[in-house]
């Protein structure tokens, strides 16, 4: 640490020129050394402690800082024989900063060390104490501190007064962790987590209320999560969220326990326990089964309502946190059969529709349960390969999420080219036989392959939506063991298939489709309108992406798009094998150009949100005005995203919405995720989710948010405006 700050301290000089004012080396703070004794003695132990004083806002951190920051450390200076132990920090507050963690100190800290004086030390002669401290001074930003300590005291025989610090070294000693813990402990990991049970060693131990486990081990847990709590009688059991990259075999989960983190106890103890494998599973499914019981809470997640200078609260509920395996599953079905309604397949029902009007004319019912497999097989293998990308990429260190691929112009750049393609083939301008422009036999008839296709092209357009159940269990997916999660997207991709499959696989049904005929090949022209609409939504999502240029090339690829498919039905009707290769490189040539400007495109200047009332979404802003009390609306939103733009005209723009959010005084914050954030990537996973939309309601004064549904009516957000306001909002009729 001292190597960076002399790099920042070079740096800044260096910009500052010789008119600029010397850089304040403890900005928005001060620490000095004390002491409680005012003489030491030859052979025994002094006390002290570095005193750092914070500006109102500002804060600190503990040992093991949590998400983000960096502990107090001291450079002694000291006499000859005279030893210093190791800093000993007080029990230390919850110090949420959304989307983090972090575990540290408002206002003022004493941090204690023991120091030993040699026996041969010169009675009357002067013990002179020095060091240099170092630490971390942050609010909305993070600013290095340091400053000298010094401290001279007297050497004489026998012990002296104390000085005026006594007290407040005798506080601050309260809240230094006991060693000796009245609980009996033992630990197992989970499938998301681990596990830790107290059971008291007598009647007469301390009572864990609202307890709190502050992991001193770095990069173990998720610290923005809650943890949650369970008891029955005197046992008390804490389930922990795993990190990323955290071990899951057996390990020593050390920490400090306090017994109240909301009052907050001044008490607390260490807390060391082997996870072990050995847990009987009677034993362990015991415990585990508290935590559907309503003595359950959630403690300390950064979701959390937290009011100016308190030090914890009761976190807000997470939807996912506490989701079974099997509750994840049928909520990922649930969805996956919903996002057949959702806006973002709608691209691909002119398709789908085409196939099995194809298939209602066949003699052979089996036929079509192969094609109807092989569009299942289609979408369960592009669900896998999405899930393993993201997943993959996630556990390499990346903030992404559902929907992720859409934050890339290049891939929107590609897709609204296939679409545009898709259009053409279905106008009639070109045909080309089991290519992705013949997805799903729409004319081919036999190719098994384009099915297969078909169910790929339906998870890539419905990826940007979020249905229904979706959200909570595609949250549950993230954050589990690969295995687990890929079940989860499975039932998913079973879901979005399933109605397809049965349809294309049931000979009853199938008898009920009008058989083919030339009606089929105006139908065909016709349904290539809604891709075109598609085509228009995906350039306008680029242009909010990378900006107005890339869009124009894009734009003039598809003209040059266009241009090669009509060389290549020319040269399909004249059966010129040459016209065909010169209309396969134009194609070629307008789609790696218009990618290649997409990748290079520069992301335009931000713009102003236009919409009167919004402003953009930061976690200090949530915070301000959360301390003023006003009630908020954040809406996690993205252009990509057709279900939240469709959610926007049909609820949130309404005039009974607008009126609702002007009568209550809600702060209205719109969460922009349609390029990648990692930041709204990392508040998305504090609430359980993985993508958009997400409407998050936090009420007036101190209660905890509310989530709203992902698809929205006027009077479900009126009515929940309706509870937050510190008054009553008239509904005004609206359903």
């Amino acid at each position: 640490m001292g190597a960076a700050l002399a790099v920042v301290s070079a740096f800044q000089t260096s910009l500052g020129a010789q008119s600029a004012p010397p850089r304040d080396p403890s900005p928005h703070s001060d620490a000095v050394l004390i002491s409680d004794a005012a003489s030491v003695q030859p052979g025994g132990k002094i006390t002290v402690a570095v005193r750092l004083t914070l500006d109102a806002g500002w804060h600190t951190y503990w040992s093991n800082p949590g998400d983000a920051g960096l502990p107090l450390e001291v450079k002694w200076t000291l006499p000859a024989g005279v030893t210093a132990g190791p800093l000993q920090f007080p029990t230390p507050r919850l110090t949420p900063q959304p989307p983090l963690m972090s575990y540290g100190y408002e206002n003022e800290v004493l941090v204690l060390t023991e120091l030993t004086v040699p026996a041969n030390i010169t009675i009357g002669s002067s013990l002179a104490i020095a060091g240099k401290a170092e630490w971390l001074a942050c609010a909305e930003i993070c600013l290095p501190a340091a400053g000298p300590l010094s401290l001279s005291l007297p050497v004489s025989s026998s012990p002296g007064s104390t000085t005026k610090w006594a007290s407040a070294l005798a506080a601050t000693r309260a809240q230094l962790p006991g060693d000796e813990s009245p609980w009996q402990t033992r630990s197992w990991a989970t499938a998301t987590g681990y596990v830790i049970q107290f059971v008291p060693n007598a009647a007469a131990a301390v009572a864990l209320t609202k307890p709190y486990l502050f992991v001193d081990s770095a990069s173990l847990i998720e610290y923005p999560l809650p943890q949650r709590m369970a008891r029955a009688g005197d046992t008390v059991v804490i389930a922990l969220t795993r990190a990323a990259l955290s071990p899951k075999a057996a390990m020593e989960l050390t920490g400090v326990i306090t017994p109240d983190v909301i009052a907050p106890d001044p008490r607390s103890w260490r807390v060391s326990s082997l996870v072990r494998a050995d847990v009987p599973r009677s034993e362990r499914a015991r415990a585990e089964a508290l935590f559907a019981g309503a003595s359950a809470v959630d403690i300390g997640g950064v979701g959390a309502v937290v009011a100016a200078g308190s030090t914890g609260a009761v976190a807000l509920p997470d939807p996912g946190a506490d989701m079974t395996l099997i509750a994840a599953i049928l909520f990922a079905f649930i969805g996956g059969l919903l996002l057949n309604l959702m806006p973002c397949v709608f691209p691909v029902l002119s398709v789908k529709v085409l196939a099995l009007l194809e298939h209602g004319g066949m003699d052979d019912p089996a036929h079509g349960r192969k094609h109807g497999l092989a569009f299942g097989a289609g979408v369960l293998l592009s669900f896998w390969a999405l899930a393993g990308v993201l997943m993959a990429l996630r556990a390499g260190g990346e903030s992404l999420g559902w929907g992720f691929q859409l934050q890339s112009p290049a891939v929107v750049a590609l897709l609204a080219l296939l679409m545009f393609a898709l259009g053409l083939n279905l106008s009639g301008v070109f045909e080309i036989g089991l290519t992705l422009t013949r997805l799903g036999g729409a004319g081919s008839g036999r190719g098994y392959g384009d099915s297969l296709l078909t169910g790929g092209l339906a998870v890539l357009v419905a990826a940007p939506c979020t249905a229904p159940f979706m959200g909570a269990a595609l949250g549950f997916a993230l954050v589990q063991p690969a295995i687990i999660g890929l079940m989860v997207f499975t039932a998913l991709g079973v879901g979005l298939a399933l109605p397809f499959v049965v349809l294309a696989s049931a000979p009853k049904l199938l008898r009920f489709l009008p058989r083919p005929g030339p009606w089929l090949e105006t139908l065909k022209q016709l349904f290539a309108f809604p891709l075109y609409a598609t085509v228009v939504w995906l350039l306008w999502v680029l242009g909010q992406q990378a900006g107005i240029n890339a869009l124009a090339i894009v734009l003039l690829t598809m003209i040059v798009l266009a241009l090669g498919a009509w060389l290549w039905a020319r040269g399909v009707r004249s059966d010129r094998g040459a016209t065909r290769a010169v209309a396969a490189a134009v194609m070629l040539g307008a789609v790696v150009a218009a990618t290649m400007a997409a990748i290079r495109a520069e992301p335009p200047a931000a713009v102003a949100i236009s919409a009167p009332g919004w402003e953009p979404y930061s976690a200090a802003r949530v915070s301000e005005l959360r301390q003023q009390g006003r009630p908020i609306f954040i809406d996690f939103t993205a252009a990509w995203c057709l279900s939240c733009q469709v959610n926007e005209r049909v609820a949130l723009r309404t005039d009974a919405v607008q009126r609702a959010f002007s009568n209550a005084n809600v702060a209205l914050l719109k969460a922009d995720w349609t390029s990648r954030d990692s930041a709204i990537t990392n508040v998305l996973a504090g609430f359980g989710r993985s993508g958009v939309p997400l409407y998050v309601l936090y009420p007036a004064g101190s209660g905890a948010a509310t989530i709203l549904p992902a698809v929205l009516t006027p009077g479900m957000v009126v009515s929940a405006v309706q509870k937050a306001a510190p008054t009553t909002v008239a509904l005004d009729g609206v359903r």
